[in-house]
């Protein structure tokens, strides 16, 4: 008795956890309310905000690096403005070629 009262209870939690996971997985794919929220963080990564932050982040890797002689802050600093430049647009077609159902 004691291992079917366990049964119900781990059916009745996983059973309840599905019913509060519903409104966020339509969320995912019809998230209108989402949508102003979307579209300022993308126009900041991909416009001037997200450029001068690339070359800023560029330029100071590239500065620490050559004050200590070291290359390895020069080189996070070019792959950090690499990705600035670049992730936004990586990042939103992968999500844009993704099959969700």
């Amino acid at each position: 008795m004691t291992k079917n009262l366990q049964l119900t209870k781990t059916q009745m939690f996983f059973a309840v956890l599905l019913t509060l996971a519903v409104p966020a997985i339509q969320a995912a794919t019809t998230g209108a309310e989402f949508q102003g929220v979307y579209d300022f963080v993308y126009g900041a990564a991909t416009g001037y905000l997200g450029r001068a932050i690339s070359i800023t982040g560029g330029l100071i890797g590239l500065g620490i690096g050559a004050a200590t002689g070291k290359a390895l802050p020069a080189i996070i600093g070019v792959v950090l403005a690499i990705f600035g430049a670049l992730g936004p647009t990586i990042i939103d077609s992968v999500f844009n070629s993704a099959i969700i159902m």
